[in-house]
Protein backbone atom coordinates (compact mmCIF):
# COMPACT_ATOMS: atom_id res chain seq x y z
CA UNK A 1 0.00 0.00 0.00
CA UNK A 2 2.66 2.32 0.58
CA UNK A 3 4.53 1.87 -2.65
CA UNK A 4 1.23 2.42 -4.25
CA UNK A 5 0.20 5.58 -2.28
CA UNK A 6 4.30 6.77 -3.31
CA UNK A 7 3.78 5.83 -6.87
CA UNK A 8 0.63 7.99 -6.91
CA UNK A 9 2.33 10.62 -5.38
CA UNK A 10 5.64 10.59 -7.78
CA UNK A 11 3.05 11.29 -10.76
CA UNK A 12 1.52 14.26 -8.85
CA UNK A 13 4.56 15.69 -8.14
CA UNK A 14 5.98 14.67 -12.33
CA UNK A 15 2.39 16.37 -13.55
CA UNK A 16 1.70 20.15 -14.88
CA UNK A 17 -1.22 20.07 -12.60
CA UNK A 18 1.48 21.01 -9.85
CA UNK A 19 1.63 24.58 -11.32
CA UNK A 20 -1.80 25.23 -10.82
CA UNK A 21 -1.68 24.79 -7.02
CA UNK A 22 0.69 27.37 -6.68
CA UNK A 23 -1.85 29.55 -9.00
CA UNK A 24 -4.37 28.77 -6.66
CA UNK A 25 -3.16 30.11 -4.08
CA UNK A 26 -1.62 33.26 -5.68
CA UNK A 27 -4.72 34.54 -7.19
CA UNK A 28 -6.80 34.77 -3.96
CA UNK A 29 -3.60 36.44 -1.83
CA UNK A 30 -2.75 39.32 -5.16
CA UNK A 31 -6.87 40.04 -5.20
CA UNK A 32 -6.72 40.07 -1.33
CA UNK A 33 -3.66 42.54 -1.57
CA UNK A 34 -5.52 44.53 -4.01
CA UNK A 35 -8.55 44.71 -1.83
CA UNK A 36 -6.41 46.17 1.03
CA UNK A 37 -4.68 48.40 -1.15
CA UNK A 38 -8.03 50.01 -1.67
CA UNK A 39 -9.47 49.79 1.55
CA UNK A 40 -9.60 53.36 3.41
CA UNK A 41 -9.98 52.22 6.70
CA UNK A 42 -7.49 50.94 9.33
CA UNK A 43 -5.55 47.78 8.42
CA UNK A 44 -7.02 44.73 10.70
CA UNK A 45 -5.70 41.47 10.61
CA UNK A 46 -8.50 39.88 10.71
CA UNK A 47 -10.20 41.63 7.95
CA UNK A 48 -6.99 40.84 5.43
CA UNK A 49 -7.61 36.67 6.20
CA UNK A 50 -11.35 36.63 6.11
CA UNK A 51 -10.86 38.16 2.27
CA UNK A 52 -8.79 35.57 1.49
CA UNK A 53 -10.84 32.88 2.61
CA UNK A 54 -14.27 34.51 1.26
CA UNK A 55 -12.18 34.38 -2.28
CA UNK A 56 -11.09 30.76 -1.45
CA UNK A 57 -14.77 29.63 -0.40
CA UNK A 58 -16.42 31.41 -3.14
CA UNK A 59 -13.95 31.03 -6.57
CA UNK A 60 -10.89 28.86 -6.06
CA UNK A 61 -11.76 26.09 -3.91
CA UNK A 62 -14.89 25.22 -6.06
CA UNK A 63 -13.44 25.16 -9.45
CA UNK A 64 -9.61 24.20 -8.70
CA UNK A 65 -10.17 21.12 -6.83
CA UNK A 66 -12.94 20.29 -8.76
CA UNK A 67 -9.98 20.14 -11.72
CA UNK A 68 -7.66 18.85 -9.08
CA UNK A 69 -9.49 15.86 -8.03
CA UNK A 70 -10.77 15.17 -11.87
CA UNK A 71 -7.35 14.96 -13.01
CA UNK A 72 -6.26 12.58 -10.06
CA UNK A 73 -8.80 10.17 -10.51
CA UNK A 74 -9.05 9.91 -14.17
CA UNK A 75 -5.47 11.02 -15.41
CA UNK A 76 -5.00 7.30 -16.43
CA UNK A 77 -7.67 6.75 -18.68
CA UNK A 78 -7.08 10.11 -20.30
CA UNK A 79 -3.33 9.07 -20.68
CA UNK A 80 -4.35 5.26 -21.63
CA UNK A 81 -1.91 3.77 -18.56
CA UNK A 82 -5.29 2.59 -17.02
CA UNK A 83 -4.98 -1.00 -18.02
CA UNK A 84 -1.29 -0.97 -15.89
CA UNK A 85 -2.86 0.75 -12.97
CA UNK A 86 -6.63 -1.86 -12.71
CA UNK A 87 -4.14 -5.16 -13.70
CA UNK A 88 -1.07 -4.33 -11.23
CA UNK A 89 -1.11 -6.33 -7.58
CA UNK A 90 -3.24 -4.01 -5.96
CA UNK A 91 -6.84 -3.84 -5.44
CA UNK A 92 -9.05 -1.40 -6.50
CA UNK A 93 -10.35 -0.17 -3.70
CA UNK A 94 -6.56 0.50 -2.42
CA UNK A 95 -6.10 2.30 -5.64
CA UNK A 96 -8.88 4.50 -4.16
CA UNK A 97 -7.72 4.59 -0.56
CA UNK A 98 -4.23 5.84 -2.30
CA UNK A 99 -5.80 9.00 -4.73
CA UNK A 100 -7.85 10.24 -2.03
CA UNK A 101 -4.73 9.81 0.38
CA UNK A 102 -2.55 11.98 -1.97
CA UNK A 103 -5.47 14.20 -2.57
CA UNK A 104 -5.13 15.75 1.29
CA UNK A 105 -1.56 16.98 0.75
CA UNK A 106 -2.61 18.13 -3.04
CA UNK A 107 -5.80 19.98 -1.96
CA UNK A 108 -3.83 21.21 1.70
CA UNK A 109 -1.12 22.59 -0.07
CA UNK A 110 -3.47 25.18 -2.05
CA UNK A 111 -5.18 26.86 1.51
CA UNK A 112 -2.03 27.04 3.29
CA UNK A 113 0.18 28.28 0.69
CA UNK A 114 -2.46 30.70 0.75
CA UNK A 115 -2.83 31.39 4.27
CA UNK A 116 1.13 31.78 4.39
CA UNK A 117 1.00 34.17 1.07
CA UNK A 118 -1.83 36.49 3.06
CA UNK A 119 0.10 36.63 6.14
CA UNK A 120 3.25 37.79 4.58
CA UNK A 121 1.24 40.44 2.84
CA UNK A 122 -0.34 41.94 5.89
CA UNK A 123 3.14 43.14 6.46
CA UNK A 124 3.23 45.35 3.67
CA UNK A 125 0.65 47.14 5.54
CA UNK A 126 1.39 46.77 9.18
CA UNK A 127 4.56 45.94 12.07
CA UNK A 128 2.37 44.48 14.46
CA UNK A 129 1.70 40.35 14.55
CA UNK A 130 -1.59 39.61 14.41
CA UNK A 131 -3.20 38.97 17.88
CA UNK A 132 -3.07 35.46 19.56
CA UNK A 133 -6.80 35.22 19.55
CA UNK A 134 -7.14 36.43 15.76
CA UNK A 135 -4.58 33.54 14.87
CA UNK A 136 -6.17 31.18 16.50
CA UNK A 137 -9.73 32.18 15.14
CA UNK A 138 -8.58 31.85 11.31
CA UNK A 139 -6.48 28.94 11.21
CA UNK A 140 -10.05 27.32 12.58
CA UNK A 141 -11.72 28.85 9.43
CA UNK A 142 -8.72 27.65 7.31
CA UNK A 143 -8.98 24.12 8.85
CA UNK A 144 -13.01 24.23 8.43
CA UNK A 145 -12.39 25.30 5.05
CA UNK A 146 -10.17 22.60 4.06
CA UNK A 147 -12.22 19.63 5.64
CA UNK A 148 -15.35 21.08 3.81
CA UNK A 149 -13.66 21.17 0.81
CA UNK A 150 -12.32 17.88 0.61
CA UNK A 151 -15.76 16.15 1.43
CA UNK A 152 -16.80 17.59 -2.36
CA UNK A 153 -14.01 15.77 -3.85
CA UNK A 154 -15.60 12.42 -4.19
CA UNK A 155 -18.41 14.36 -6.43
CA UNK A 156 -15.60 15.50 -8.83
CA UNK A 157 -13.78 11.82 -8.85
CA UNK A 158 -17.26 10.06 -9.75
CA UNK A 159 -18.05 12.94 -13.01
CA UNK A 160 -13.92 12.18 -14.15
CA UNK A 161 -14.64 8.44 -13.43
CA UNK A 162 -17.90 8.41 -15.05
CA UNK A 163 -16.62 10.27 -18.30
CA UNK A 164 -13.16 8.71 -17.61
CA UNK A 165 -11.62 12.47 -18.46
CA UNK A 166 -10.80 15.59 -15.84
CA UNK A 167 -12.38 17.77 -18.38
CA UNK A 168 -16.49 17.05 -17.60
CA UNK A 169 -15.02 17.75 -13.95
CA UNK A 170 -13.60 21.26 -14.48
CA UNK A 171 -17.08 21.90 -15.70
CA UNK A 172 -18.19 20.51 -12.62
CA UNK A 173 -16.45 23.45 -10.96
CA UNK A 174 -17.03 25.98 -13.22
CA UNK A 175 -20.81 25.36 -12.55
CA UNK A 176 -20.38 25.30 -9.11
CA UNK A 177 -18.76 28.64 -8.65
CA UNK A 178 -21.81 30.13 -10.68
CA UNK A 179 -24.98 28.24 -9.45
CA UNK A 180 -22.85 29.08 -5.94
CA UNK A 181 -22.92 33.24 -6.57
CA UNK A 182 -27.08 32.66 -6.99
CA UNK A 183 -27.81 29.88 -3.90
CA UNK A 184 -26.30 32.00 -1.64
CA UNK A 185 -28.47 34.61 -2.04
CA UNK A 186 -31.55 32.29 -0.91
CA UNK A 187 -32.45 30.34 1.81
CA UNK A 188 -31.25 26.92 0.32
CA UNK A 189 -27.60 28.35 0.71
CA UNK A 190 -27.43 25.15 3.41
CA UNK A 191 -29.03 22.41 1.29
CA UNK A 192 -26.03 23.17 -1.34
CA UNK A 193 -23.46 21.71 -1.58
CA UNK A 194 -21.21 24.25 -2.67
CA UNK A 195 -22.62 27.04 -0.79
CA UNK A 196 -22.11 25.00 2.50
CA UNK A 197 -18.28 26.36 3.26
CA UNK A 198 -19.01 29.87 2.06
CA UNK A 199 -21.83 30.00 5.09
CA UNK A 200 -20.25 27.93 7.61
CA UNK A 201 -16.65 29.58 7.11
CA UNK A 202 -17.63 33.31 6.40
CA UNK A 203 -20.63 32.92 8.16
CA UNK A 204 -22.61 35.20 4.36
CA UNK A 205 -26.09 34.55 5.14
CA UNK A 206 -26.08 34.55 9.06
CA UNK A 207 -30.15 33.71 9.06
CA UNK A 208 -29.59 30.38 7.52
CA UNK A 209 -26.25 29.45 8.86
CA UNK A 210 -27.83 26.54 10.72
CA UNK A 211 -24.89 23.76 11.34
CA UNK A 212 -26.94 20.84 12.01
CA UNK A 213 -28.30 21.06 8.21
CA UNK A 214 -25.10 22.13 7.10
CA UNK A 215 -23.38 19.26 8.36
CA UNK A 216 -25.96 16.76 6.93
CA UNK A 217 -25.72 18.20 3.82
CA UNK A 218 -21.75 17.85 3.20
CA UNK A 219 -21.76 13.72 4.45
CA UNK A 220 -24.48 13.49 1.62
CA UNK A 221 -22.71 15.33 -0.23
CA UNK A 222 -19.64 13.47 0.49
CA UNK A 223 -20.55 9.61 1.25
CA UNK A 224 -23.55 9.49 -1.43
CA UNK A 225 -20.74 9.77 -4.44
CA UNK A 226 -18.24 7.35 -2.51
CA UNK A 227 -20.31 4.98 -2.65
CA UNK A 228 -20.85 5.45 -6.02
CA UNK A 229 -17.10 5.70 -6.70
CA UNK A 230 -16.49 2.21 -4.97
CA UNK A 231 -19.46 -0.07 -6.75
CA UNK A 232 -18.32 2.03 -10.16
CA UNK A 233 -14.71 1.58 -10.10
CA UNK A 234 -14.50 -2.00 -9.10
CA UNK A 235 -16.48 -3.21 -11.75
CA UNK A 236 -14.93 -1.27 -14.47
CA UNK A 237 -13.41 -2.85 -17.33
CA UNK A 238 -9.55 -2.52 -18.17
CA UNK A 239 -10.38 -0.79 -21.48
CA UNK A 240 -8.34 2.35 -22.05
CA UNK A 241 -10.49 4.80 -24.05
Amino acid sequence: MLNLIACEWLKWRNSRMLWLVLLGALLPGALGFFIQLNNSGAFEWKGLFENNLFILTMLMCPSLFALLGGYLFAREFQERTVNNLLTGPHSRNQVLIAKFIIAVPVLFSVILLSFLLTFGTGFLFTSEMPTLSVMTTIIGKYGLLFILEYALLPIAAAVALLWRSYIPAMGLGVFAVVSELTIMQSRFIMYYPWSVPLNLVTNMSPAHNTTSIGVTTMLIAFVVPLLFIGLYFRRADVHSG
